[in-house]
């Protein structure tokens, strides 16, 4: 029996759009290097693991990309806040979820970042529990990350159905006994969750 829902954060409930933020910082001839050194790096996913921290970031950006220091700075100053926007239809959506099962973030996520929207966002008072990437230094689709969530809030995988937009992510959660929405588009929420009779 379905008791819980967790959730990714980035493209199921938050857009994520860096391309937004490269196109309105950055100019044109640097537009597609910044994107690639920035966005797809290793770092990024450093910053996301909490093992890189945004001073040292943007001294290692600031030296790959000399030309882009004031995006740079935007960019980590604002905690990439201008990447980031909620999902109100999707949001709408939790809300009634959350009269019926409990809800939990396994999120990777710069800590920083996640910290700063939720202080800010009010949507977050309606999860019980939460595993932030950057917090616990840990990936998905590393098992643990979804172990700790298990472990420390006493769930029951078979009890939980896992939404994330990524598939290996999902293939991971699988593994460990939970059923999984794999969201291609943010879009389709609501139509995954009636496949799933959730709503």
């Amino acid at each position: 029996m379905l008791k819980n829902i967790v959730f990714d954060l980035g493209n199921v409930l938050i857009e994520f759009n860096p391309q937004k933020f490269v196109n309105e910082n950055v100019e044109n001839k640097y537009k597609e290097e910044f994107f690639k050194i920035v966005f797809l790096g290793k770092e990024w996913q450093e910053l996301d693991k909490g093992t890189l921290e945004y001073s040292d970031a943007i001294n290692y950006f600031k030296e790959k990309l000399p030309c882009c220091k004031e995006a740079i700075d935007k960019l980590f100053e604002n905690y990439i806040i201008d990447c980031l926007n909620p999902i109100e239809k999707n949001i709408n959506i939790l809300r009634k979820l959350q009269k019926k099962y409990k809800l939990y973030i396994i999120s990777n996520f710069h800590y920083p970042a996640f910290d700063n929207i939720y202080s800010k966002w009010d949507f977050f008072k309606l999860f019980t529990g939460k595993i932030i990437s950057g917090h616990v230094k840990l990936l998905k689709p590393e098992e643990k990350i979804y172990n700790m969530l298990f472990e420390k809030y006493k769930l029951d995988p078979k009890e939980c159905l896992f939404i994330d937009d990524t598939l290996v992510n999902v293939k991971a959660s699988k593994k460990l006994g939970m059923d999984a929405i794999h969201l291609e588009k943010p879009h389709m929420f609501y139509d995954e969750l009636i496949k799933k009779n959730v709503m």
